[in-house]
C-alpha cells in the first residue's frame, strides 16, 4: 500500500469512528495520521473535534489553531474553532473567527447563522449591565435553567428516536416482506417527516437559545445535537438502501 493510500484509509477509519462517538479509536487514528503526514489539515481539524467532543477544549483550540497556521483559508476548522470559542464564552474572539469565515465566503449559512447569535448574545449581555454580584446570581440561574432545558432536550430526543427506528424498523419489515411498493410509499414519508422534524428542531433549539443571556445554549448542548445528527443520518442510510 502506498502511503498516500494508507493516509487516506487512516483518515476514513477516524472519521468512521467519530461519526459512531468512538472518540478515544478516532484520536488513535489521526495521531497516526500526524505522524506520517505532520502537516495533513483534515487529521489535525478532525482531532480536534474528538478533542472537543470529549470535553479538551483547549486541546482541541490547539488543534484547530494548527490546521489554521497549516491553511488559514480552512473553513471548517474555522467553524470548529468558533464554536469552541463560544463554549469557552469567549464570544468576541468567536466573532471574529466568523467574520475570517464570512469574508473566505460570505454565503457560508452556518457563519452567518452562529455569528448573528452571537452578536445578540453580547447585545444582551451588554444591556444587562450587571455588578458582578448580579453577574453571578444571574449565571447560577442560567446553569440551572440550562439543566433543565437540557433534560427537556434530552427527553425530547430520546423519544423522536424511538418513534423514529419503530417506523424505520416496520418499514423495513413490510419491505422485506415482499410489499415493497407500500414500503417505499411509507419510506418517502418518513424521508420527508425527518427533513421536516430537523428543521422544526432546529426552531426550537434557536428559541431555547433566545431565553439565555450568558450562555449559548445550543454549543453547551453541542454533542447532544451532534448525536441526534449521527442517528438521523443513519436511519436516512437506512431508508435509502430499501430499494
Amino acid at each position: 500500500m502506498s502511503k498516500s493510500e494508507n493516509i487516506k484509509k487512516l483518515l476514513e477509519s477516524g472519521l468512521d469512528a467519530l461519526k459512531k462517538n468512538k472518540n478515544d479509536k478516532a484520536l488513535a487514528f489521526f495521531d497516526r495520521v500526524i505522524e506520517v503526514e505532520p502537516d495533513n489539515t483534515m487529521a489535525w481539524n478532525n482531532k480536534g473535534v474528538a478533542l472537543r467532543k470529549i470535553g479538551k477544549l483547549n486541546d482541541a483550540l490547539n488543534c484547530y489553531n494548527k490546521a489554521l497556521s497549516i491553511d488559514s483559508d480552512l473553513s471548517r476548522a474555522l467553524l470548529n474553532k468558533a464554536r469552541v470559542l463560544k463554549i469557552l464564552k469567549k464570544f468576541d474572539l468567536a466573532l471574529f473567527t466568523y467574520e475570517d469565515i464570512l469574508e473566505l465566503n460570505p454565503e457560508h449559512e452556518e457563519a452567518k447563522e452562529e455569528s448573528e447569535r452571537v452578536r445578540a448574545l453580547l447585545s444582551r449581555r451588554v444591556k444587562i449591565s450587571l455588578d458582578d454580584q448580579k453577574k453571578s446570581q444571574k449565571e447560577k440561574e442560567e446553569l440551572n435553567l440550562l439543566k433543565e432545558r437540557k433534560q427537556e432536550l434530552i427527553e425530547f430526543l430520546e423519544e423522536s428516536r424511538r418513534s423514529i427506528s419503530d417506523s424505520v424498523d416496520k418499514v423495513i419489515e413490510i419491505f422485506t416482506s415482499g410489499i415493497k411498493d407500500e414500503a417505499i410509499e411509507h419510506r418517502d414519508r418518513i424521508l420527508n417527516a425527518l427533513v421536516s422534524f430537523n428543521e422544526q428542531l432546529q426552531t426550537r433549539i434557536n428559541n431555547i437559545s433566545d431565553e439565555f443571556t450568558l450562555l449559548d445554549f445550543e454549543e453547551e448542548n453541542r454533542n447532544l445535537i451532534d448525536t441526534w445528527y449521527v442517528f438521523k443520518d443513519k436511519k436516512i442510510g437506512e431508508l435509502k438502501n430499501l430499494n
